[in-house]
Protein backbone atom coordinates (compact mmCIF):
# COMPACT_ATOMS: atom_id res chain seq x y z
CA UNK A 1 0.00 0.00 0.00
CA UNK A 2 1.27 3.67 -0.84
CA UNK A 3 1.62 6.44 1.19
CA UNK A 4 -0.02 9.34 -0.24
CA UNK A 5 0.99 12.81 0.88
CA UNK A 6 -1.70 14.77 2.40
CA UNK A 7 -2.19 18.22 0.76
CA UNK A 8 -1.74 21.17 2.57
CA UNK A 9 -4.81 22.70 2.68
CA UNK A 10 -7.63 21.00 4.67
CA UNK A 11 -10.36 21.88 7.32
CA UNK A 12 -10.80 20.11 10.86
CA UNK A 13 -13.73 19.37 12.47
CA UNK A 14 -13.62 17.51 16.01
CA UNK A 15 -16.40 15.41 17.38
CA UNK A 16 -18.16 16.91 20.60
CA UNK A 17 -17.59 12.94 22.06
CA UNK A 18 -14.11 13.63 22.10
CA UNK A 19 -12.04 10.58 21.58
CA UNK A 20 -9.66 11.68 18.75
CA UNK A 21 -12.32 11.58 16.97
CA UNK A 22 -12.66 14.37 13.51
CA UNK A 23 -13.40 14.86 10.07
CA UNK A 24 -11.60 16.54 7.89
CA UNK A 25 -12.21 18.03 4.26
CA UNK A 26 -9.36 18.38 1.34
CA UNK A 27 -9.30 19.60 -2.40
CA UNK A 28 -8.01 17.88 -4.68
CA UNK A 29 -7.38 20.21 -7.59
CA UNK A 30 -5.49 17.69 -9.65
CA UNK A 31 -8.46 15.19 -9.85
CA UNK A 32 -11.02 17.54 -9.13
CA UNK A 33 -12.35 15.96 -6.26
CA UNK A 34 -13.04 16.86 -2.53
CA UNK A 35 -11.72 14.64 -0.21
CA UNK A 36 -13.89 13.61 3.45
CA UNK A 37 -12.02 11.76 5.57
CA UNK A 38 -12.42 10.31 8.84
CA UNK A 39 -9.84 10.18 11.29
CA UNK A 40 -8.97 8.75 15.18
CA UNK A 41 -6.41 10.01 16.56
CA UNK A 42 -3.79 10.40 14.13
CA UNK A 43 -4.64 7.21 11.68
CA UNK A 44 -7.42 7.84 9.34
CA UNK A 45 -10.47 5.09 9.38
CA UNK A 46 -11.99 5.86 6.24
CA UNK A 47 -12.73 8.54 3.25
CA UNK A 48 -15.07 9.38 0.74
CA UNK A 49 -14.11 11.28 -2.76
CA UNK A 50 -17.12 13.80 -3.73
CA UNK A 51 -17.06 15.06 -7.24
CA UNK A 52 -18.42 18.77 -6.92
CA UNK A 53 -21.80 18.10 -7.48
CA UNK A 54 -21.83 15.45 -4.36
CA UNK A 55 -20.25 17.59 -2.28
CA UNK A 56 -22.95 20.71 -3.31
CA UNK A 57 -25.17 17.96 -2.28
CA UNK A 58 -24.11 17.21 1.48
CA UNK A 59 -23.48 20.73 1.57
CA UNK A 60 -26.81 21.09 0.90
CA UNK A 61 -28.10 18.55 3.21
CA UNK A 62 -25.55 20.00 6.15
CA UNK A 63 -27.46 23.30 5.89
CA UNK A 64 -30.78 22.43 5.63
CA UNK A 65 -29.70 20.14 9.32
CA UNK A 66 -28.23 23.44 10.71
CA UNK A 67 -31.33 25.29 9.77
CA UNK A 68 -33.49 22.60 11.64
CA UNK A 69 -31.84 22.61 14.35
CA UNK A 70 -31.33 26.86 14.52
CA UNK A 71 -34.91 27.30 14.47
CA UNK A 72 -35.78 24.57 17.43
CA UNK A 73 -32.97 24.99 19.54
CA UNK A 74 -32.51 21.68 22.31
CA UNK A 75 -30.61 19.58 23.81
CA UNK A 76 -29.85 16.02 22.19
CA UNK A 77 -29.36 13.12 24.56
CA UNK A 78 -30.28 11.39 28.00
CA UNK A 79 -30.40 14.02 30.07
CA UNK A 80 -32.79 15.95 27.61
CA UNK A 81 -36.09 15.27 29.30
CA UNK A 82 -34.81 16.38 32.95
CA UNK A 83 -33.36 19.33 31.16
CA UNK A 84 -36.60 20.13 29.57
CA UNK A 85 -38.51 19.21 33.02
CA UNK A 86 -36.24 21.68 35.42
CA UNK A 87 -36.66 24.38 33.04
CA UNK A 88 -40.68 23.92 32.97
CA UNK A 89 -40.15 24.20 36.75
CA UNK A 90 -38.39 27.29 36.82
CA UNK A 91 -39.75 29.06 34.62
CA UNK A 92 -43.08 28.49 36.91
CA UNK A 93 -41.40 29.58 39.87
CA UNK A 94 -40.37 32.36 37.96
CA UNK A 95 -43.84 33.21 37.12
CA UNK A 96 -45.29 33.06 40.75
CA UNK A 97 -45.19 36.33 42.53
CA UNK A 98 -42.16 36.50 45.52
CA UNK A 99 -43.12 36.93 49.13
CA UNK A 100 -41.75 40.90 48.62
CA UNK A 101 -43.65 40.75 45.58
CA UNK A 102 -46.76 40.15 47.55
CA UNK A 103 -46.01 41.72 50.41
CA UNK A 104 -45.22 44.83 48.52
CA UNK A 105 -48.64 44.31 46.59
CA UNK A 106 -50.60 44.51 49.74
CA UNK A 107 -49.20 47.38 51.13
CA UNK A 108 -49.93 49.37 48.41
CA UNK A 109 -53.46 47.91 47.97
CA UNK A 110 -53.52 49.14 51.84
CA UNK A 111 -52.09 52.49 51.19
CA UNK A 112 -54.49 53.30 48.65
CA UNK A 113 -57.44 52.09 50.62
CA UNK A 114 -56.14 53.88 53.51
CA UNK A 115 -55.53 57.42 50.96
CA UNK A 116 -59.26 57.03 49.58
CA UNK A 117 -60.84 56.52 52.60
CA UNK A 118 -59.08 59.90 54.02
CA UNK A 119 -60.30 61.89 51.33
CA UNK A 120 -64.11 60.94 51.84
Amino acid sequence: MAAVAMPVHGHWAWDARGDGRAVRVSTHPESGLLNVSLWREDTCVGTARLRPDEAAGMIAGLTDGLAALAARPRVVGPDAATLADLEHRLLELEQRPTAWQRMTSAVTAWAVRKAVRGRA
